[in-house]
């Protein structure tokens, strides 16, 4: 008989977690809400094109990429492999603003200290175990009244067909540490991004 596997359930966000939420029509609009001359933190960084945004939108102060740099480009540019992929982001973010680390994203969050990041892009591993990991040492070094964009906020890759943990471990995040949504960018196949931020107190 045909066992098919249950993907396990996000937990259900309350209206305070989404009445400041706003919806924008692409991740870009996200950077534009973010300050300027930033501590920022990327995690996965794949090729930098995302890194080069939030340079020329945000010009951070200082920029922490992080990232196992052990894949190959997207087919259609072959940019670079996962012998050379390091070498690549090496060459092309070398400047002293710019600190580049080499591993699993935890692991690497966790040589920083507490309260050092004002805003962190999440775009690493998609699994629920790394996700909640992720999210663990975020929390830890991000500044108070700090930022947290998820990358890939969705359920199911239809395109490469794997289950995602992300929806379910940001949404116990939120509501575990009492934070908010403050902006849901649409991406053209729903490969969402979501802007959190702690709920201030009164």
């Amino acid at each position: 008989m045909f066992s098919k596997k249950t993907q396990q359930k996000a937990p259900s966000l309350t209206a305070k977690h989404l009445i400041n939420c706003k919806v924008v029509p692409l991740r870009h609009s996200i950077l534009a809400m973010l300050p300027k001359n930033a501590i920022v933190a990327e995690i996965g960084v794949l090729g930098g094109d995302w890194s080069d945004k939030i340079i020329k939108n945000t010009t951070p102060e200082k920029l922490v990429l992080i990232d196992t740099f052990c894949s190959n480009d997207y087919p259609h540019l072959k940019r670079f492999t996962k012998n050379s992929h390091f070498d690549f982001i090496n060459s092309k973010f070398s400047t002293p603003s710019i600190d580049i680390r080499k591993g699993l994203s935890w692991e690497c969050l966790s040589e920083f200290e507490e309260n050092t990041f004002d805003w962190i892009y999440v775009d690493a591993a998609h699994d629920y175990k790394s996700v909640k990991k992720d999210l663990v040492e975020v929390h830890r070094v991000l500044k108070p009244n700090g930022y947290i964009i998820m990358n890939d906020y969705i359920m199911h890759d239809h395109i490469m067909k794997e289950d995602y943990g992300v929806v379910q471990a940001t949404n116990e995040f939120m509501l575990d540490n009492n934070f908010e949504m403050l902006c849901f960018a649409l991406h053209p196949d729903m490969f969402c991004d979501v802007l959190i931020k702690e709920i201030p107190t009164q």
